[in-house]
C-alpha cells in the first residue's frame, strides 16, 4: 500500500536476512508483540531507505514532508538508531535517532552542524551543553501509520531511549518537535506558541545558544501562563480558537513522560519550513516511580558495547 499520490509506501517489512544480520545483534528487548534495536550508525546503511520512507509518509501526513520520497538528511551515520519492527511481520513501525555526546568532549570532537541536526539548528549547543554533563539529543521520531493508533508503540520507542540514557550514564537530553503551524490560524498559532514560551511551559535556564532562524513572532515571557496544564491549553484553544487542533503527539509525550520543557522556537528553513519546539528533559527530576517504570525492563544491556556508554547512572541518583 502507498500513500495517495506518491510511490512511498506505507507499511514497509525488513527482509528476514537484513533483520537477523543487521538488526538481530542489537534486540534492546521485546514488548506487546514489538522488537526494539538500537543499530550503530555506522551499519544503517541497510534500513536506511525503509527508514527514510518511514519518515518521509510519517511527516506527509502531517504536511510536513520534505517533498522526497526517503526523508534522509546525510547526517544519520553521525547517530545511533532505534528500530521499532513488529515481530511477527517484520513491519517497521517506528524509528529515532539518538546522538550520545558525553561530557568534556574536546571542541574538535563534538558534531558540527553537518553531523548534528540540533547543532546545525542551534549552532554552539552541543558544546553547552556537554560542558554541562553528558547528553543526549533525541531525533526524527517516526511512527508507521497503523501504529500511531496503538500507544505502546510510541512507549516502546520513548522506554528504549529513556532506559539506554539512564542506563548508560545519560540524564539529560533535548529533542526537537515539528509543529506545522500551516494547518493553523495565526490566532491559533500566536495563542499556542506564546502560551508554551511562558512559565510553566518555557525552560529559561540554563541559557542556550539563540536558534539560526528564530520565530520572530513569538517572544517568551517569565509572566506565568493561566492554563498550567498542557492538556488543558489544548482543550481551550479547541473551545476558543478551533475544534481542530491537535497537540502534537511527541509533544504531549515529553511533557507528560518526562516532565520536559520547552527551551525555544525556530523554523525549519532548510527542510520544510514549520516550526520546531526545543524540548529539554532532566530524567533526576522523575518521581522515582516514573524513571523505573521506563528501566526497569528486562532487556539485553547492549549499550555498555558503545564508546558513549558511562555506567548506570542510578548508581548515584540518591
Amino acid at each position: 500500500m502507498t500513500l495517495p499520490g506518491s510511490s512511498i509506501p506505507q507499511e514497509v517489512a525488513l527482509p528476514a536476512d537484513v533483520i537477523a544480520t543487521h538488526l538481530g545483534p542489537g534486540r534492546l528487548f521485546s514488548i506487546e508483540g514489538l522488537d526494539l534495536y538500537l543499530l550503530p550508525g555506522d551499519r544503517f546503511d541497510p534500513v536506511a531507505t525503509a527508514v527514510g520512507q518511514l519518515r518521509e509518509s510519517t511527516y506527509r501526513e502531517q504536511l510536513s514532508g520534505s517533498g522526497q520520497t526517503t526523508d534522509l538528511d546525510g547526517r544519520d551515520s553521525s547517530y545511533d538508531h532505534l528500530v521499532l519492527l513488529e515481530a511477527s511481520s517484520g513491519v517497521l513501525a517506528g524509528s529515532a535517532r539518538l546522538q550520545f555526546t558525553p561530557e568534556g568532549t574536546s571542541a574538535d570532537l563534538l558534531p558540527d552542524g553537518e553531523k548534528s541536526y540540533l547543532e546545525h539548528v542551534y549552532p554552539g549547543i552541543k558544546e553547552r551543553l556537554t560542558g554541562w554533563g553528558h547528553h543526549l539529543e533525541i531525533g526524527r521520531v517516526a511512527l508507521a501509520g497503523r501504529f500511531q493508533k496503538q500507544p505502546h508503540s510510541l512507549m516502546a520507542l520513548f522506554r528504549g531511549g529513556l532506559l539506554i540514557a539512564v542506563r548508560s550514564g545519560y540524564t539529560t537530553l533535548h529533542g526537537l518537535v515539528s509543529f506545522n503551524h500551516f494547518a493553523y490560524s495565526d490566532a491559533v498559532n500566536q495563542a499556542f506558541l506564546s502560551a508554551l514560551m511562558r512559565p510553566p511551559y518555557r525552560q529559561r535556564e540554563p541559557k542556550l545558544p539563540a536558534p539560526r532562524h528564530p520565530v520572530e513572532a513569538i517572544k517568551g515571557s517569565d509572566l506565568p501562563h493561566p492554563i498550567s496544564n498542557v492538556q488543558a491549553l489544548e482543550v481551550s484553544i479547541r473551545n476558543e480558537l478551533s475544534d481542530s487542533f491537535r497537540l502534537p503527539v511527541l509533544l504531549r509525550q515529553y511533557f507528560n513522560l518526562m516532565e520536559a520543557r520547552v527551551c525555544n522556537l525556530s523554523l525549519a528553513r532548510d527542510f520544510n519550513q514549520i516550526t520546531e519546539i526545543l524540548m529539554s528533559a532532566d530524567l533526576k527530576r522523575l518521581p522515582e516511580e516514573r524513571l523505573r517504570f521506563f528501566i526497569d525492563v528486562e532487556h539485553q544491556p547492549i549499550y555498555q558495547r558503545f564508546s558513549w556508554y558511562r555506567g548506570d547512572s542510578q548508581n548515584g541518583r540518591h
